[in-house]
């Protein structure tokens, strides 16, 4: 049995997790296998080391356990695609991004953390752009400019523009065209910003 843990790379604990015997009685299997074993632990060794049903009591009689088929595993439900993130948390997000950022800025000589802040800074932009870009129109409509809020997403606004993704370029555009910052548009890019505004698509 110690085989085929050491085979999938298993701890015995890892083994238990994925529905096998205690960790003492699998220790005990594994130094001896003169004792009785009960018709559960034996289902339990099957599941936890991916045998067929039946696979550890034939191991246990001399002959040899029958891996279970890929097709026939258990498959992890992997839950829901999409979950809602509250502002608080995805602020405390941003503000670990920029600290991290900044770190990073001071330690160019570990090449680790730079490439660890820039893929944070990745990861993050779908998380909270769209959410930006929405607050942006709001306050814009409300207000006719940019709140004290906004100090929180100001980074956004100053970031260079040189995403390889088009739609990313257009949304950061976009998102600085709403701040009334200055930067260099084509007058259709400009109409279809004032088109996207007043009619309130995203």
């Amino acid at each position: 049995m110690w085989k085929r843990r050491a085979e999938l790379g298993l701890s015995r604990t890892q083994v238990r997790d994925r529905g096998g015997p205690s960790v003492p009685t699998l220790r005990d299997l594994e130094s001896t296998t003169e004792r009785t074993v009960s018709a559960t632990t034996l289902s339990r060794l099957d599941r936890g080391l991916d045998w067929e049903p039946g696979s550890a009591s034939d191991v246990l009689d001399g002959g040899e356990p029958r891996p279970r088929q890929r097709e026939t595993q258990a498959r992890v439900a992997i839950g829901p695609e999409i979950i809602s993130v509250s502002v608080p948390i995805l602020v405390e997000l941003l503000t670990v991004s920029q600290g991290l950022e900044a770190v990073a800025a001071d330690r160019q000589d570990v090449p680790e953390i730079v490439r660890l802040s820039d893929r944070l800074a990745a990861a993050l932009h779908p998380v909270y752009g769209e959410y930006v870009t929405g607050l942006f129109e709001a306050n814009k409509r409300e207000n006719g400019s940019l709140s004290p809020i906004f100090a929180v997403f100001g980074h956004l606004l100053d970031e260079p523009n040189d995403s390889d993704d088009p739609t990313a370029r257009e949304e950061r555009a976009y998102r600085r065209w709403l701040a009334g910052r200055e930067q260099e548009l084509a007058n259709e890019t400009r109409f279809r910003f004032e088109q996207r505004f007043e009619g309130g698509t995203r």
